[in-house]
């Protein structure tokens, strides 16, 4: 009795438990109590070899779906609950498993990495692919007991129930006995899963951290709630105690087997830097806090600081121009500097890599481009809060709602907003020519149009469903569709951005944005250019002009789509005809079967295969046709689309899927549908020019009529009755033309133009570019595009070499290199100093330039190089 006295007394003093600052982890109170009591009723029921025995014994697979149905996405049908510890079902069709249906009758084996044999069996289906049902439920298991030992953990500190703390230990200790014979896996949606044989060296672990262990993405490998947990339970006497029962270092078995060991493997992977790497780091800096390992703290922080300076947009939006992967983003980078706020390295110690050390540390005051981020973000939303839904972003994601809607402009990203209003009256269009490097959709020069409460004009944004496809391609997005194909999809290597070729919303009736797109269809858009001009017509009612000139290819197909939220109809005088299809002939269509055939989406006249209850009619020459987008709901907004068609068009409707309301069930895709309209125009010489004016209103039109008439050179111009006001507008009118407005001679000079009369009398009037309007003895100069070379970069302000009149304050300068790229920057300082003039930009520039070399180089994404002269250049604008 006496020796077994001593051995505890000597157990007692090696085992510790570890050594950490608490004031990070997570905060519990008393009225926590209650909650915390309910959601770990189950685990505490349980005897301790009951606890045991539940925690796998193997690595468990995340993606396995439901062989019995075709409900839900992404292969995530399948549940489970501790109710029935040791079966899963689906959620959709409520069928268990393990199933007579489907046995696991086939088995995986392999060889753990610590040596020992683990076996996986599945069910395959007709095609080979299999079903790992048991590893599934494994998965659930693992991620429920985690989740329980944390919660047990912060029940201890609001009690200080050592029973309870023990059962986190016990759980604890169990998860790092088996962690080291959890097999590596591959584990992807609707692509066959491997199981890796033995260990797996870092050099063989698949790119984008895709070989786990703890969980399906290696970026979560690190068991965080484990860790939380352990700090938590760190005061407790439970591993103390547990350490005496089985004559080992629980503690240090924990922090060595999984915690340690779950982090070097984490490390151990290439770091590419996305939006997933702000988790990885958190949870590395967590765990380095919780067991004092500074080098757990210093890697993240080493690794966000590039990812800041690197990966952001010279004017703040994320590279992968998704609003949603924005948030997702910086809520990462938030979420790590709240960690590492206030911490300390040990005394004396300095990083081996780069000598560094933290004293009382305050990420966030280093960074002050995260601000910028946080800005471009706040401006990439609806008025109802909604982010922008371009590229995969989900249109459930939402921040707070606008009370007025100013323009805006992200230059970098390649991203506009014109409107205004305030209250329950805000009109948003919004014109997208961003490129792609990442969750991007095939949508350059793609078009929304938020009024009034809805998105009337929409854009689908993300889905983890069987159609996905569809949701990315280019004809599911307002935009035009060239010879049925699909833009390419971008990315470092074949850059897909579209370029600004104008944008004014300083206007005090008019706005304009003009991009260019022409690379998202490389080799076949000789011309691919859009200009939207929105006019304010009083009472927080606007409408739009849209421009769409294409020249390339033959088949020109101008897309606009209605609401995707809610149930729609578009209505029309015209006569329309029933249409079979606009597949090719012999276009054997099937619809994808998960969102693992979301490649086709780049599929030509993949996309077409979509759009049903076809209905056509070619439109008369020289004449207006009108389609009214409605919903079924007589109270809520309309829009009206007049359109002043080619020779030779034809007006098609129907229905496309609206995804939104399938709530991602890939079983209810096809019973909700949005309404939809094409302009098609077959170009003989390859060129076509679609012209429309977009009106959103409540309950009766504010313009009452509208028309097209000739102009020469290829100019465009529009008469816009709005009662008694008269609307002229005029596009790419690159030298004089006459226009027909009453009695008085008008002519008219310039890229865009806008003149409102009332009678005879002009009561308004806007030019951009060189020349201006005339009528009668009424004169509006505009003097046309400046530009001047750029002599250096000194911190935010671009130095360029002129004596003639600068630009304003407010307005948008373009830098042009010699291989034609274009970026735009906000004018907010103007000052001349002889010979040359100092414009400060509010967004970076994020790029330095050597003029003796006159090589300039981007440190912001994507870290673009140009070689050549470099010029800056403005719009001139007039208004009166």
């Amino acid at each position: 009795m006496f020796k077994l006295l001593i051995i505890a007394i000597l157990l007692i003093g090696l085992f510790q438990g570890p050594v950490w600052s608490n004031e990070f982890l997570p905060a519990v109170a008393s009225q926590d109590i209650p909650r915390l009591m309910q959601s770990t009723v189950w685990v505490r029921g349980l005897s301790e070899a009951e606890l045991i025995r539940l925690v796998p014994k193997q690595s468990g697979l995340h993606y396995v779906g439901c062989p019995n149905c075709s409900g839900g996405r992404q292969e995530n049908q399948l549940t489970w609950s501790p109710e029935q510890p040791d079966e899963i079902y689906c959620r959709y069709c409520q069928h268990r498993y393990p199933s007579e249906k489907y046995p696991l009758t086939q088995v995986v084996n392999v060889q753990t990495p610590r040596g020992d044999t683990a076996q996986y069996p599945y069910w395959s289906d007709h095609n080979g692919y299999r079903y790992f049902l048991q590893a599934h439920r494994d998965d659930h298991v693992r991620a429920y007991l985690a989740e329980r030992t944390e919660e047990l953990a912060l029940l201890y500190i609001a009690t200080a129930d050592e029973a309870v703390a023990r059962r986190g230990a016990v759980l604890l200790d169990r998860f790092a006995e088996v962690f080291p014979g959890w097999c590596y896996h591959y584990d992807f949606p609707f692509q066959q899963k491997q199981i890796y044989d033995g260990d797996v060296a870092p050099a063989q672990f698949r790119p984008g951290y895709r070989t786990a262990r703890w969980t399906c993405w290696a970026y979560s490998d690190i068991p965080s709630p484990l860790v939380r947990a352990y700090g938590l339970l760190s005061n407790s006497h439970a591993f103390k105690q547990l350490s005496i029962e089985r004559g080992l270092d629980v503690a240090g078995r924990i922090e060595h087997d999984l915690l340690r060991a779950a982090a070097e493997q984490v490390l151990a992977n290439p770091e590419p830097y996305t939006n997933m790497s702000p988790r990885a780091w958190r949870a590395l800096v967590e765990l380095g806090r919780v067991i004092a390992e500074p080098r757990f703290v210093h890697e993240p922080i080493r690794r966000f600081r590039w990812l800041v300076d690197s990966q952001f947009f010279y004017d703040g939006a994320w590279s992968e121009g998704s609003a949603g992967y924005a948030t997702h983003t910086l809520g990462g980078l938030d979420e790590v500097m709240r960690l590492v706020k206030g911490y300390s390295d040990p005394p004396g110690y300095l990083d081996p890599l780069d000598s560094s050390r933290f004293d009382n540390f305050d990420l966030a005051s280093s960074f002050p481009s995260i601000v910028r981020a946080r800005l471009a973000l706040q401006k990439m939303r609806l008025p109802n809060g909604r982010l922008v839904p371009v590229h995969d972003t989900w249109s459930t994601r939402k921040l707070n709602s606008t009370d007025i809607t100013q323009a805006y402009l992200l230059p970098a990203l390649g991203h506009a907003c014109l409107g205004g209003g305030t209250g329950d009256q805000q009109t948003q269009f919004h014109l997208t020519w961003s490129g792609g490097y990442g969750h991007e959709h095939a949508d350059n020069l793609s078009l929304l149009l938020f009024s009034d409460g809805h998105e009337l004009l929409s854009d689908l944004g993300y889905t983890h469903t069987a159609y996905r496809a569809w949701t990315q391609a280019t004809a599911a997005h307002n935009t035009v569709v060239i010879d049925g194909q699909s833009q390419t999809f971008g990315n470092r290597h074949q850059p897909t951005d579209g370029s600004l070729r104008c944008f004014d919303a300083r206007g005090q009736r008019v706005q304009v944005v003009s991009a260019d797109g022409k690379r998202g269809y490389p080799g076949l858009a000789k011309t691919y250019r859009r200009t939207v001009i929105v006019v304010d017509v009083g009472e927080n009612r606007r409408y739009a002009v849209d421009h769409f000139k294409v020249a390339g290819g033959r088949t020109h197909d101008y897309f606009l789509h209605g609401d995707a939220d809610e149930l729609a109809t578009l209505t029309t005088e015209l006569e329309l005809q029933p249409m079979t299809t606009l597949l090719p002939p012999n276009f054997d269509w099937q619809a994808p079967r998960n969102e693992g055939e979301t490649r086709r989406a780049a599929e030509p006249n993949y996309a077409y295969g979509f759009l049903r209850e076809l209905q056509v009619a070619t439109l008369p020459t020289g004449n207006t046709a009108s389609i009214t987008f409605q919903g079924t709901n007589s109270s809520g907004p309309r829009l009206r689309v007049s359109m002043l068609p080619e020779v030779g068009s034809q007006l098609i409707t129907g229905v496309n899927p609206s995804i939104r309301p399938a709530e991602e069930d890939d079983a209810k895709l096809e019973q909700f549908n949005r309404p939809f309209m094409v302009l098609r125009h077959q170009a003989a010489d390859g060129q076509s020019t679609f012209v429309s004016v977009i009106e959103p209103y409540q309950e009766t039109p504010v313009l009452t009529s509208v028309e097209r008439f000739p102009l020469s050179d290829g100019a465009v111009g529009l008469r816009i009755a709005i009662g008694e006001r008269t609307d002229i507008v005029v596009l790419d009118a690159q030298s004089q033309v006459s226009v027909p407005a009453g009695s008085q001679s008008t002519t008219f000079q310039g890229d865009y133009g806008v003149m409102s009369l009332r009678g005879e009398a002009v009561e308004y009037a806007y030019a951009v570019g060189r020349g201006g309007w005339t009528r009668g003895e009424y004169h509006l100069a505009s003097t046309g595009p400046l530009s001047a070379p750029l002599l250096r970069v000194e911190e935010q302000t671009l130095v360029v070499s002129t004596t003639d009149a600068g630009p304003e304050l407010g307005d948008v300068v373009r830098v042009l290199t010699s291989d034609g790229w274009v970026y735009p920057y906000t004018l907010t300082a103007i000052e001349s100093q002889g010979d040359e003039l100092r414009l400060t930009v509010e967004e970076g520039p994020g790029f330095q330039f050597n003029a003796a070399n006159q090589i300039l180089q981007f440190n912001s994404f994507p870290q673009r190089s140009h070689s050549g002269a470099v010029l800056v250049e403005w719009n001139t604008r007039s208004e009166r």
